[in-house]
């Protein structure tokens, strides 16, 4: 790491690290974080309990069937009488491109094509002061991931390897099969205003969050996601520690620790990695919002984070900073303006900086979303460090009850890793949650 080992050395970075704040100080707004109700939960539209309050929010129509009633009315009270919430998802990406002729791989064997699927179990169980503003729960989701297509390119990295674009496209889709995301005990404090996680965690559900953040419901590509694709975020499925807090109703502040060498489909071994390996991930958030009930919708924020040298895996250590304006107007309207710099590490970008808006129309049902990118890679990424450029437009169309059909549509102009001077990107998700 070069420039500032020194500083990172000084005992705010102790403090960071043992002291960790994960800030699950997001509530969940119905319909994703994008309509002007609230329901005070905590973390980012990825976290379990603002997804399990958005699958809510979505239920507009009845399902039409005495059978889907009973499964309604039989989840409602496991929440009520027992505190427990679950849900199921299912989602499928499709992707095909002009032409690929990424440099990665020899001409003529690119795929221009890319399709998978993500199948989630995920549930918070409220154990300790049920119904409560200081209430603990347990926190879970697993997963099961799988390819459709034929390429033997992963959908996560399809955009690298086959298009030469350094970036990811569909970030959560690959073929990893069965593993755990999230496995925690978040516990709540100071009538809410205070929450500690701890456990197998996915640093990506609270850190660096806004609205229009999430895989699921909102843009495919990752530089309008976590850090501008500029964080050197660890694994999914990572044990770590967490403890985030409003400091005023206006300010709050947030960070995290976890394991830097995590794999979610061997999830344990993460925990020997966390007290053994001792290398991290840490992160520290200052943020200003509207009010705690609009955290992630409506924030100014700046992000540190640091992580440590991975020596098995021959990574360089690396840190950065992140700042991020995200507004909510009017109940429809959505701009943001992010942007992130790295120094070393393993993060897809070096620099970057991104801008857009969302809007909700049909009666705040569906949700239409655009966004612009620069980027400089990474020179880590061994494709130089020439700008390249992504848009994004995608349109999610609410269907019945919980089924959600996006098309989305992206043009990406001189793309570090490839033969093409541009690539236009056409694609489409469905989901649907029970």
């Amino acid at each position: 790491m070069r420039n500032c080992s020194h500083v990172l050395e000084h005992p705010w970075r102790s403090c960071v690290r043992w002291l960790a704040m994960a800030v699950l100080a997001a509530p969940a707004m119905a319909a994703d974080g994008l309509s002007s109700q609230s329901t005070a939960k905590f973390g980012s539209p990825n976290a379990v309990p603002n997804q399990l309050a958005t699958d809510a929010a979505d239920a507009l129509e009845g399902w039409g069937t005495s059978v889907g009633e009973r499964w309604d009315a039989s989840k409602e009270r496991l929440q009520r009488d027992y505190g427990f919430g679950f849900g199921l998802d299912y989602t499928s990406i499709y992707f095909v491109a002009d032409e690929a002729q990424g440099l990665a791989l020899p001409a003529g064997t690119q795929s221009d094509k890319a399709a998978a699927g993500n199948l989630r179990l995920y549930g918070n169980w409220d154990l300790l002061n049920r119904g409560g503003p200081s209430s603990g729960s347990l926190v879970w989701k697993i997963e099961s991931r799988h390819n459709y297509s034929s390429s033997p390119t992963p959908a996560r990295t399809w955009a690298a390897v086959d298009l030469g674009y350094i970036g990811l496209i569909g970030a959560p889709f690959n073929e990893d099969g069965f593993r755990i995301q999230n496995f925690y005990w978040k516990q709540r404090f100071g009538d809410g205003r205070f929450a500690l996680i701890a456990g197998t965690i996915d640093v990506t559900d609270f850190l660096d969050v806004y609205g229009l953040i999430s895989p699921w419901l909102h843009f495919s590509n990752f530089a309008f996601s976590t850090g501008s694709a500029t964080i050197d975020v660890p694994n999914d499925g990572s044990f770590g520690f967490g403890f985030g807090a409003m400091l005023a109703d206006n300010l709050y502040f947030l960070g995290s620790i976890a394991d830097s060498n995590a794999d979610p489909r061997q999830p344990w071994e993460s925990v020997g990695n966390f007290f053994s390996d001792n290398e991290y991930f840490t992160s520290a958030e200052l943020g200003w919002t509207k009010s705690q009930d609009y955290i992630y919708v409506d924030n100014y924020h700046v992000t540190v984070w640091h992580k440590d040298r991975r020596e098995e895996a021959g990574k360089p250590s690396g840190w950065g900073v992140n700042i991020s304006f995200s507004r909510y107007v009017g109940d429809k309207w959505a701009p943001f303006l992010r942007g992130g710099w790295s120094d070393d590490g393993d993060s897809l970008l070096q620099k970057s900086l991104s801008a857009g808006v969302g809007y909700r129309l049909r009666n705040s049902r569906d949700l239409i979303g655009f966004g612009l990118n620069w980027g400089e890679p990474n020179e880590n990424q061994g494709a130089g460090t020439q700008s390249q450029y992504a848009s994004e437009l995608f349109y999610r169309l609410q269907v019945g009850k919980r089924v959600q059909l996006t098309a989305d549509l992206q043009y990406i102009k001189d793309p570090a890793a490839s033969a093409k001077s541009s690539i236009w990107v056409a694609g489409a998700r469905g989901r649907i949650a029970f």
